[in-house]
């Protein structure tokens, strides 16, 4: 898949998916100026930055215990 394709797909912008790929944080192909992306690639790196959902409930649950401590 082209870098305009993979920015539709996942919502990231072109320009991270640049940065990303010459940092070797997102695998891709160069073919001259020409930068593709194997989306297996792609959903498995979307995959691993998944929050887990604990984690969210996790902080949530911190944030209005500090809100209901400051009220006290």
């Amino acid at each position: 898949m082209d870098i305009k394709r993979v920015s539709r797909y996942t919502s990231l912008s072109v320009n991270m998916l640049y940065e990303w790929a010459s940092q070797g944080k997102i695998p891709s192909v160069k073919l001259g100026r020409i930068v593709l992306f194997d989306l297996n690639d792609i959903d498995a790196l979307m995959a691993s930055m998944k929050r887990n959902t604990n984690q969210v409930e996790e902080a949530s649950d911190k944030i209005i215990g500090d809100l209901l401590m400051n009220e006290i």
